[in-house]
């Protein structure tokens, strides 16, 4: 099946990680392809949400990226952490684990 073109987004939010160019910029415009299926289930959650699919998918892209600039900000951390030998120890983080757990 030829996937459709449902939204053609312009990047906002750290794209840098995406140009290839060098130059820090990312000016284009992205397009997004979705299959037959894919849209109609963006369109029916973008409904439900009072949403423009295009929007729908936009947040989510926005969304994405700044967890993932969390997540590699806390990996980061962790890394400056252990390398100042800021560990927590094996048995501690068992401890910590399993009190999660019977939480």
């Amino acid at each position: 099946m030829r996937a459709r073109h449902v939204s053609t987004l312009l990047c906002g939010i750290d794209c840098k990680r995406f140009d290839t160019t060098g130059d820090g910029h990312y000016t284009a415009r992205m397009e997004v392809h979705f299959t037959p299926e894919q849209e109609a289930h963006l369109s029916k959650i973008a409904t439900k949400e009072g949403l423009d699919p295009e929007e729908l998918v936009k947040d989510a892209a926005l969304r994405l990226l700044e967890d993932d600039t969390r997540f590699r900000d806390g990996v980061q951390k962790g890394i400056k952490q252990a390398d100042r030998g800021e560990f927590v120890e094996e048995d501690e983080m068992d401890a910590r684990v399993k009190r999660m757990f019977q939480s």
